[in-house]
């Protein structure tokens, strides 16, 4: 056992490690793309008129017009209070919890494990390149390991017989879960399974004022989005049923229910590598179902490649899962024994709800099991503990952190670099970059957009990779600036005019260009690291209207067919089924 004194200082020693990498630089690396615009918007709106502004319902599930409850905007919008109405001072929350994460997961890990694996994976989790770089902007899914652990470590307490207070750690858990399950669609599907069947399993005797308490927290977290259905006549649950329908869709009867259950296999042996490793060019081959129990396994080139660290990864979680089952049936130690079901019960309803989008699975999805990757390590090392071959638990130990710390300094070379130099990366299977752009970056652009501006005063018109061009049309929003999507323009070509192209640098000024070479001038090409700004300017023979005129500008319109999200300064009058705050709409 580590003495008390030197648990703490070893710990906090830890701890800062990881806060450190979540806050380098948090502000100019920033993150800021499509969705984060998007939602940037929304708490605009709200910091700017009133919180009254703030909607009812949260983002879309992916691929779908259903809505998650709204807490992570209202998070957004109390970050945006206290630590500004900026892209960074929004983001600010979701850092907090990200750090906030790292002591809860010491806790949870403690329940099972010894201090000494457990400060090994404590290190594993902090300097996990994964979870850093979800933890460095703002999007509902990235808060989803606190909130997760938050309510796995509740339930344990609410169950332990050795606990004075399991009523309360049974609410702690109600607010966890009702959190939790509005920041993903899995995590609503996957976490009340998950509670529900513990709790079932366990039983536990706590008083029923507590069992109602905690209903009525579950109840209170969801009052906005039952209120916005009830104002609605159930326009976003009618979306509920269509949206694991949306999600196969795209694959069709392609693939059968034995190649989802392999490929869902082999993707979460590669994800779970990623969140240990942070190495992210591991290779499975494809297992196709040609006839019935019949299989061909398919490996290209890029796989043969890349197959020795894909066996490493295969080979890392069927050790940790055929471990865990092992200690299942072995261990009699209360504390564990539940420690155990609700990891088998957290592993396994993910496992199953990933199946049917198993040709579609997007890293963020494993944040919802990021801390099990660790604890089938932790089980590793607990078994080379035992067998008295604990140097070959330190190697891979040590391996892993030099694996995570050297993919770390690689990706912040790169962010550092982003506004300075122009490069390619690699497949990125973290955030699923196609470049590297910052929040800094972004600003030097709309500094030089706004330099012209103020010589000109012409409205400006920008057009980028879909990834970038709301996050340059928000700050020129924030800037005051008039502005419009250039693919708005259609065939107006006017003579007042500032117009910008902002692309991946990789590509000449003539390229970028090209689709409006008839109409336009290539008036300059300005490099901005990784991005290129060009500027055009008008033919004279194009020119058809002299300038366009600014209408004071209206709240976002909605997509045909798309559900209504009211707002709550609407919740005593009749919501506007044409207005729905910057979601669908382009900017």
């Amino acid at each position: 056992m580590v003495k008390k004194k030197y648990l703490i200082v070893i710990s906090v020693a830890i701890i800062t490690v990881g806060v450190f990498l979540r806050v380098f630089n948090f502000s100019d690396w920033l993150h800021f793309e499509l969705d984060q615009a998007r939602d940037a918007r929304i708490v605009n709106l709200a910091a700017e008129e009133g919180i009254g502004n703030l909607p009812l319902l949260g983002p879309k599930a992916a691929g779908s017009f259903l809505r998650l409850g709204p807490v992570f905007y209202y998070f957004e919008y109390f970050s945006a209070e206290i630590f500004g109405n900026t892209p960074d001072g929004i983001a600010v929350i979701s850092l907090i919890f990200s750090c906030l994460t790292l002591p809860l997961f010491y806790f949870f890990v403690r329940r099972y494990f010894s201090q000494k694996i457990s400060l090994m994976l404590l290190f594993l989790f902090s300097v996990s390149l994964f979870l850093i770089m979800y933890s460095r902007f703002a999007w509902n899914p990235n808060n989803l390991p606190f909130f997760v652990l938050a309510a796995s470590y509740a339930l344990l307490r609410a169950v332990d017989h050795g606990e004075k207070k399991r009523g309360w750690w049974l609410v702690a858990a109600a607010v966890a879960l009702a959190i939790a399950t509005q920041l993903h669609f899995i995590a609503f599907l996957a976490l009340p399974l998950i509670a529900g069947a513990f709790l079932l399993i366990k039983h536990p005797h706590i008083n029923w004022k507590f069992w109602l308490l905690a209903a009525a927290v579950i109840v209170f977290f969801y009052i906005p989005p039952v209120i916005n259905d009830i104002k609605t006549g159930g326009g976003n649950i009618s979306e509920f049923k269509k949206i694991f329908v949306k999600k196969s869709a795209k694959d069709g009867d392609k693939y059968s229910l034995t190649e989802k259950i392999i490929k869902n296999a082999g993707e979460t042996a590669i994800g779970y590598f990623i969140i240990q490793t942070g190495y992210q060019k591991a290779e499975l081959p494809v297992v196709k179902e040609s006839a019935p129990f019949k299989f061909d396994i398919v490996c290209d080139k890029n796989c043969k490649k890349n197959i020795l660290p894909g066996m490493i990864a295969a080979l890392l979680i069927i050790s940790g899962v055929v471990l865990f089952f092992v200690n299942f049936f072995s261990r009699k130690e209360a504390r564990q024994r539940d420690f155990l079901i609700i990891s088998a019960l957290w592993f396994l309803a993910s496992f199953a709800l990933f199946v049917p989008i198993a040709y579609n699975l997007a890293p963020r999805f494993f944040l919802l099991v990021a801390p099990l990757a660790f604890v089938f390590f932790g089980l590793l090392l607990e078994f080379a503990e035992k067998k008295k071959i604990l140097l070959v638990g330190y190697l891979l130990f040590l391996a892993i952190v030099a694996s995570n710390g050297w993919m770390i300094y690689q990706r912040f070379s790169e962010l550092a670099a982003a506004s300075r130099e122009s490069f390619k990366i690699e497949s990125d299977k973290i955030i699923k970059e196609r470049e590297r752009v910052t929040l800094e970056q972004q600003l030097k652009i709309i500094d030089y957009i706004e330099k012209i501006y103020q010589q000109n005063k012409y409205p400006v018109y920008v057009n980028s990779e879909a990834f970038w061009r709301r996050a340059f049309l928000y700050h020129l929003e924030q800037r005051n600036i008039p502005r419009d999507d250039f693919r708005n323009t259609g065939k107006n070509v006017y003579a007042r005019g500032n117009y910008f192209l902002i692309y991946p640098s990789d590509k000449t000024a003539e390229e970028i260009a090209h689709k409006y070479s008839d109409r336009y001038f290539i008036f300059e090409s300005r490099d901005f690291g990784t991005l290129r700004l060009v500027r055009l300017t008008p033919k004279t023979k194009s020119v058809n209207v002299p300038e366009q005129i600014f209408e004071p500008e209206k709240k976002p319109i909605s997509a045909p067919g798309v559900p209504v999200r009211c707002r709550w300064n609407e919740i005593f009058n009749k919501c506007n089924p044409d207005e729905i705050i910057g979601d669908e709409a382009e900017l």
